[in-house]
């Protein structure tokens, strides 16, 4: 027992133990403090690091061989653990590896160090670790052990070499992989990861020393060390990763951040306030989080985030985001994590929400006018149809002879009551528009025959007003199906449109022909034409084009905005061609019945 007991600590050992202190509190430090890739693997080879260092203080402090000899055995499960968690350290550090390999990389940990450790503890009957010529030197006062290595130490040597040349490959790789930024700390963290290697090559092949002992623990700290220290000075001098942090830690939007497992690795302050206890711990997982949680449990195993509504928590509304953080190393698998984050926008949804009710509210309105002035029109119709039949009546002479004067009145109030019953028409057409009430009667139409029956109800009219109105055909008539008295409703205003802007003595022209699956009416007037830029005032409502001529004023302003209204209703169209002086083509373009035939024309 006087192993355990029996120990005088000298300036050596004190130097290595308070190392030993610091080591700790790096550690310690790192695992609270920081996340980056690879950590569980640095964690472990730090552990592994303090365990042989550990050692080295006892193994100092310590008197005679055997109990030299039985610290330096104790410390091969830190020797063999610490290259090996180091070189997957880097692998996780550099290439993102792959989440699956953990469980194997877990077995390496658990076997290998109690393989060497039972090779260890058996080393007095085997020496395959130490053999016989193991001895202790002492050179002014000062005792240490020259070691007789035995066989198992050099097959452990290459095997913890393999592993360390593998990082150091992988280190080389990464480096011409990497963006120009980075390479600066890879090239750093080669020389880091070389040094214990080459400290260790130097001692097994000639001998070299700390101490008496194997530098290799001292190289390895100085390389846990001294990566610690560029994660800390990377983040502190670095300007833009300063900006990130303040941009991070500012915003008043919650942000979460989880690595590439979906585990949780971080939050800003706002997050931690929105979710209060429920905030996951470091390496936990988010599932458990308020709405969010089975959003981004569904994200990891989809790859798409369900973000179709927006989230209310807190009294606040948000709209989820998720933000892929990926390796500065282009590796195959480049992703080291999400930012999650949570974007305020209670304000943009309460204005939503107001200006949604104002609509509403607007749409009710509208919906109370057009129902009232549909209403109206309707009640006005009907005595507006009995004042229009009995001025009728009173001119043919139904009532009596009717003298000169009175007749020209009687003539002045019936054009004006078909005027009034255009004018109810139109707006009773317009209500039932806006309200989508317009149902249409469909039926098989000839468009030879439709267009000779419209032409013949607008001929009187044309003839009065001293137009000719002609068919310009080639005798082929083309099969329709439509609603024959919408579809004159459209035709005629048109043809009374053209009749109206053409002078007195001109002339209208009215032709079909095909234009793809559609059916062509062209109305060809000899009117001043439209100026450019007018197709607003031409099928606008309440609109009509300045013209000169006095017959062309008056109307509502509405029959070719409800033309137009109706012929979409009718999966049609209307436009025109016009040139100022020489007229104006309007063309109304309306499907071919689908059971038509071209080829069936006559």
């Amino acid at each position: 027992m006087t192993c355990f007991t029996n120990f005088e600590f000298s300036l050596a050992s004190a130097s290595v133990g308070a190392l030993w202190v610091v080591c700790a509190f790096v550690a310690v430090w790192v695992a609270r403090n920081n996340n980056f890739a690879g950590k569980p693997a640095f964690i472990v080879a730090f552990s592994g690091m303090l365990w042989w260092f550990f050692t080295v203080v006892i193994d100092l402090s310590s008197h005679g061989l055997p109990c030299k000899m039985l610290w330096s055995l104790a410390a091969w499960p830190g020797i063999v653990l610490l290259p090996m968690a180091w070189a997957f350290f880097l692998f996780d550090y550099t290439m993102n590896t792959n989440q699956a390999r953990k469980p194997f990389r877990l077995m390496l940990y658990i076997i290998v160090p109690t393989i060497v450790s039972i090779v260890a503890t058996t080393n007095g009957q085997t020496h395959l670790i130490y053999g016989v010529d193991t001895q202790l030197v002492d050179t002014g006062g000062k005792a240490f052990v020259v070691y007789d290595h035995g066989p198992f130490f050099y097959v452990v040597a290459a095997f913890l070499y393999l592993f360390v040349m593998s990082a150091l490959s992988v280190l080389i790789y990464a480096f011409f992989k990497a963006k120009k930024s980075v390479r600066p700390f890879l090239g750093v963290l080669f020389i880091i990861t070389a040094t214990p290697l080459v400290a260790n090559i130097a001692y097994v092949g000639w001998g070299m020393a700390l101490f008496g002992l194997d530098p290799t623990p001292f190289m390895f700290a100085v390389a846990l060390m001294a990566f610690s220290w560029l994660i800390l000075n990377n983040s502190m001098m670095d300007t833009e990763a300063q900006g990130r942090n303040l941009l991070f830690y500012a915003t008043q939007d919650p942000v979460i951040i989880m690595d590439a497992g979906g585990k949780f690795a971080g939050a800003n302050s706002a997050a931690k306030l929105l979710f209060g206890t429920q905030m996951p711990k470091n390496g936990d997982t988010v599932d458990h989080l308020e709405i969010i949680g089975p959003r981004l449990q569904e994200f990891r195993e989809t790859g798409e985030l369900n973000c179709a509504e927006a989230i209310r928590l807190g009294g606040r509304v948000f709209d989820l985001r998720t933000l892929p953080i990926e390796s500065p190393i282009q590796t195959k698998n480049n992703l080291l994590g999400w930012s999650v984050s949570l974007m305020d926008i209670t304000e943009r949804e309460r204005s939503a929400e107001v200006l949604r009710e104002a609509v509403a509210h607007a749409e009710a309105a509208n919906h109370a006018k057009s129902q009232f002035l549909a209403m109206i029109s309707h009640e006005l119709r009907t005595p507006m149809t009995s004042v229009k039949g009995g001025l009728d009546l009173a001119l043919h002479g139904a009532l009596g002879e009717v003298s000169d004067p009175l007749k020209n009145v009687l003539t002045i109030a019936q054009r004006n009551s078909l005027r009034l019953l255009k004018l109810i028409d139109d707006v009773l057409d317009l209500q039932k528009i806006d309200l989508k009430e317009i149902n249409l009667k469909l039926q098989d139409l000839n468009s030879q025959e439709f267009l000779q029956d419209i032409i013949e109800e607008y001929d009187a009219y044309a003839s009065k007003e001293n137009i000719k109105l002609d068919i310009i055909s080639d005798g082929k008539s083309w099969p329709l199906r439509a609603d024959i008295h919408r579809l004159k409703q459209v035709v005629g205003n048109v043809i009374s449109n053209a009749v109206k802007f053409s002078p007195e003595g001109g002339h209208v022209e009215c032709s079909t022909h095909v234009v793809g699956s559609n059916l062509r009416f062209s109305i060809k007037d000899s009117g001043i034409g439209i100026p450019q830029g007018n197709e607003d005032q031409v099928f606008g409502r309440f609109n009509q084009v300045p013209s000169s001529s006095s017959k062309a004023s008056g109307g509502s302003g509405l029959g070719m905005n409800i033309a137009k209204l109706l012929i979409e209703h009718m999966d049609g169209s209307i436009s025109y061609e016009s040139h100022i002086g020489t007229g104006t083509t309007f063309y109304i373009d309306i499907p071919l019945s689908p059971q038509g035939d071209l080829g069936q024309a006559t």
